[in-house]
C-alpha cells in the first residue's frame, strides 16, 4: 500500500510562492513610483534568492519522494515541473538583481518557461486536477503570465516599464493569493489524509 512520505512538500512549496508573489508586488511598486534604488534591489535580491533555495529543496524532496515509493499524492508533474522552473527563476532573478545586471538576458528563458505554466493551467482545467481546479488554474496562469511579462519589462522604456510594473504587480499579487489559499487549505486538508491512514 503506498502511503505518504514523512513530509509533503507542496505546501511549503506553495507558501513559498505566496511569499514570492507578495514580495515581488512590493517590489513591483516601489519601480512603478520611482522608488527602487540600488539599496532595495538588494534587499529584494536577498529575498528572492532565499526563496528559490528553499523551492529547489522542496522541488527535490518532491521528486526524491515519487521516486522512493511515496508519492505527494497531488500530481507530481504538475507541481514538481513548476516547482522546478520557479525555483530557478527565483534563483536567477535574485542573483541579476543583486549584481545589478540587465533583465533582458533572463527575460528570455522566463518567456519561455512561462509558457509551460500556461499549458499547467490548461491541464488543470482540461482535467479538473486538485480539489480546487479554479484556484489552481488562476496560480498557473498569473505564474505564467508573470513570467513571460518580464520580457516585454525588460525591453520597455523608463516609462512604460513603470506602466509595467504596475499590471505586473496586479498579477503577481493575484497569484501570491491564490498560492495562500491554496496552501491554507491543502495544510489542513494534508493533515487530515495523514490521520486517516493511521486510523484502523
Amino acid at each position: 500500500m503506498q502511503g505518504l512520505s514523512t513530509h509533503n512538500p507542496l505546501v511549503l512549496i506553495l507558501g513559498l510562492v505566496a511569499a514570492a508573489g507578495i514580495t515581488g508586488a512590493v517590489y513591483l511598486l516601489h519601480v512603478a513610483r520611482g522608488k527602487e534604488t540600488p539599496e532595495i534591489r538588494k534587499e529584494f535580491s536577498a529575498m528572492f534568492f532565499a526563496i528559490g533555495l528553499f523551492a529547489l529543496g522542496g522541488f527535490v524532496q518532491l521528486v526524491w519522494s515519487d521516486w522512493a515509493g511515496f508519492p505527494a499524492g497531488h500530481y507530481t508533474e504538475l507541481f514538481g515541473t513548476a516547482t522546478g522552473l520557479f525555483s530557478f527563476m527565483m534563483i536567477m532573478a535574485g542573483f541579476y538583481l543583486y549584481t545589478g545586471l540587465d533583465l533582458r538576458a533572463l527575460s528570455w528563458p522566463s518567456a519561455f518557461m512561462g509558457l509551460y505554466l500556461l499549458q499547467g493551467a490548461r491541464a488543470v482545467l482540461d482535467f479538473q486536477l486538485t480539489r480546487t481546479p479554479m484556484l489552481t488554474f488562476i496560480l498557473w496562469l498569473t505564474a505564467g503570465l508573470a513570467s513571460i511579462g518580464i520580457l516585454p519589462y525588460a525591453y520597455a522604456d523608463e516609462k512604460n516599464r513603470r506602466y509595467l510594473a504596475y499590471l505586473g504587480a496586479v498579477v503577481v499579487a493575484l497569484m501570491a493569493l491564490a498560492a495562500f489559499f491554496t496552501g491554507v487549505n491543502a495544510y489542513y486538508g494534508h493533515i487530515a489524509e495523514v490521520i486517516r491512514q493511521q486510523q484502523p
